[in-house]
């Protein structure tokens, strides 16, 4: 009898397995089709990053419902431990399993876990069926996996509740649930309960094979692909991760990616990671403001669905490369196979990925930073503008405006270079040309240069600089724009120029520290230019005067003429989620007599977009509610007489939506960066 369970089993084991690894390595196969990239250095810090992400569920555990989705994962762990005596006794029972099958408080924590996990698996259905929330979709496959797991956790208890009622094994003395499916056993035969444990055994060992099975040919298969993606994912700041393009590599036949394979193997690895809790679209505002742009559904359904249909011809046709011999075989596949040529011939921009999609993304981040699988969004949309841009000349015109701007007078105003230093005409600034040994250089940016909002900024930090005793000066005439939104906006080319020409300038004067009023001035500064021979420390100017404050170095005049105020604080995207910088402007604002400081819904990491980076700043936006009056809607709330902003652009989108969002009778809401009030204080 034994031996034909044996022999059932293997047969099913076996058969599973097989289909399992057989899925597996079609998917494999379809990964190595993308670009090379190296992912493989310090496998230690790699490690502790899974530790933190996946087995410490760190993006989750403070999440609504993040606690029973922690359950769940713990749960399942047990779960499938615990299959390792269940599978070793139920083949011979003369046996205990080594350890587990021997250990009452392995099957106690089990026990509670398992019984967490049905509940959690209760309120998911409650969530995803009842309140329904948008991010969340109902699909067949949801409810698959949830059928599943019951059927799994139900069949083993009623296999080991019959266990119990034999009165067979001492070792699930702990077991409250074998105990109370034991209890409604009561009064039936031994061999009804023998039945009804190999029964419910069996039925089991097929849910949890097929199971196995349905993995790595459904959605699910993030349950495989989480882990090697969290252990790959870039171990760079996230403002460091667009990769250098080697230009003068002849080659290079492609420039961004115009195509599914030239993503490369962890981008491609992002789409089978993807398990659709639609945290991302949640916190885009390009979605929330109603734009074609849904991060969720691009990589889970669009790019996945396109990856899996495309490579699977691929490699059925052998076509992995580009050239002469791959144009052949597609001719080759054209005359004999339509459908296979119908699929190849699908362009990945324009009949998978929208043009209006790929420009909606203001590269804010948010959806990358709430990942909790470690998905690599933004990127991905910056390749496609590369070929948007370097290969097709294609771009939204007002770009095209803003780059010839950037190529003839270094800034996107397409202000006469000579009047960069206007704003300091009267401020006594020295020039880094005229004076030895600087120790900080100010680098103003172009919008606290030539934008007259932005240049009230520039002339409170350069006030405050100099009654500190900073040892500073700027450039002046010959700083020139960073290259931010040029490359954000795809025009890698002209970013490459421009970090060229201002490396080169900085390092003529020995430049080793920067101070900065624009975070998307810092960001590139800081975490690009190393990969063109510019190494610098770089600090924001709130960063910068709230330790000047602590050292003594600036004193305040607490009689300085400022209104008490009410200030609803707006974290912008490229100073919080890209520095992780939050408390330093908050500090300054408190430093400021009768100020309060009131923080809008989303705040911190989760700050919503002000709607202008990745080049939007350049960008009109039509038929869509606009991200900035969004904003402002969000800051509205909360009855502050004042915003406080800590970056040029997010000021300049802030003030608009004030202005569209509040009466002109009413318009006392004003915009502030803390250097004007910290200037107002000093003196």
């Amino acid at each position: 009898m034994r031996l034909a369970w044996l022999i059932a089993f293997l047969v099913i084991a076996i058969a599973s397995v097989l289909a399992f690894s057989y899925a597996l390595k079609k998917k494999i196969r379809i990964l190595t089709l993308g670009a090379k990239e190296e992912r493989f250095d310090n496998p230690g810090q790699r490690f502790m990053n899974f530790v933190k992400l996946v087995l410490g569920q760190s993006k989750l555990i403070n999440e609504p419902y993040g606690i029973i989705h922690f359950i769940i994962f713990w749960g399942f762990i047990f779960i499938c431990l615990g299959e390792l005596p269940l599978i070793f006794e139920g083949l011979f029972p003369a046996y205990s399993f080594p350890f587990l099958g021997t250990n009452p408080y392995f099957y106690m924590i089990k026990d509670i876990l398992t019984a967490l996990v049905v509940i959690g698996l209760f309120i998911g259905i409650i969530r995803r069926w009842v309140i329904k929330p948008a991010r969340l979709y109902r699909t067949p496959e949801a409810a698959i996996i949830v059928l599943l797991i019951l059927g799994v956790i139900v069949t083993e208890w009623i296999s080991s509740g019959a266990k119990v009622a034999l009165g067979n094994d001492s070792v699930y003395a702990l077991a409250i649930m074998y105990h109370s499916v034991a209890y409604l056993f009561q009064g039936l035969s031994s061999d009804t309960l023998v039945t009804i444990q190999d029964t419910f055994w069996w039925i089991h060992m097929l849910i949890v094979f097929g199971f196995l099975v349905y993995i790595p040919n459904s959605k699910h298969m993030h349950l495989v692909a989480v882990h090697p993606n969290v252990y790959f994912s870039s171990l760079k700041p996230i403002g460091a991760q667009i990769e250098k393009i080697d230009l003068e590599n002849e080659e290079l036949t492609e420039l961004g990616v115009a195509r599914i394979e030239s993503f490369t193997w962890k981008q491609l690895l992002d789409s089978f990671a993807c398990g659709e809790c639609g945290r991302c679209m949640d916190n885009c505002p390009a979605n929330i403001s109603g734009k074609p742009l849904n991060p969720k559904r691009l990589l889970s359904r669009q790019l996945k669905e396109h990856l899996l249909e495309k490579g699977a011809v691929l490699n059925a046709k052998g076509l992995s490369s580009t050239g002469e011999e791959h144009a052949e075989a597609l001719a080759e596949i054209a005359e004999n196979d339509p459908q296979a040529a119908e699929i190849l011939q699908k362009s990945l921009i324009g009949d998978i990925v929208s043009e209006e999609e790929i420009w909606a993304c203001t590269t804010c981040m948010s959806c990358q930073v709430q990942c909790p699988v470690a998905n690599e969004h933004v990127n991905k949309i910056i390749n496609m503008r590369q070929s948007l841009v370097m290969m097709d000349s294609n771009f939204p015109q007002e770009l095209q405006t803003s780059f010839r701007n950037v190529e003839n007078n270094a800034n996107p105003w397409g202000v006469g270079y000579t009047e960069r230093a206007n704003w300091a005409a009267d401020l006594d600034i020295p020039l880094i040309s005229e004076r030895e040994n600087v120790e900080y250089l100010f680098w103003v940016g172009c919008a606290g240069s030539f934008d007259s909002r932005a240049q009230k900024v520039s002339v409170a930090v350069a006030k405050i600089l100099k009654a500190a005793g900073v040892n500073f000066a700027i450039l002046g005439t010959e700083e020139k724009c960073c290259g931010d939104f040029v490359r954000r906006s795809g025009n890698e080319y002209l970013f490459q120029t421009a970090a060229a020409e201002n490396v080169e300038i900085l390092n003529n004067y020995h430049v080793k520290k920067i101070i900065t009023a624009c975070p998307h001035c810092l960001n590139t500064l800081k975490n690009e230019y190393p990969d063109f021979g510019g190494s610098y420390e770089v600090v924001h100017h709130t960063q910068f005067i709230e330790q000047l404050i602590k050292d003594g170095k600036l004193v305040l005049n607490s009689k300085g003429d400022i209104e008490p105020q009410k200030i609803v604080y707006h974290d912008s995207c490229y100073l919080g989620r890209y520095q992780q910088e939050f408390e330093a402007p908050r500090s300054l604002f408190k430093m400021v007599p009768g100020v309060e400081i009131v923080e809008m819904d989303r705040n911190h990491n989760k700050s919503f977009c002000c709607g202008a980076g990745g080049g939007r700043m350049w960008l009109e936006e039509e038929s869509h509610q606009r991200v900035n009056n969004l904003r402002v809607e969000q800051a509205l709330e909360k009855n502050a007489e004042v915003i406080g902003a800590n970056c040029p652009f997010c000021i300049t989108m802030l003030e608009d939506g004030v202005k569209d969002k509040v009466d002109s009778d009413k318009q006392s809401v004003r915009v502030v960066d803390p250097a004007e009030l910290i200037a107002k204080m000093i003196g």
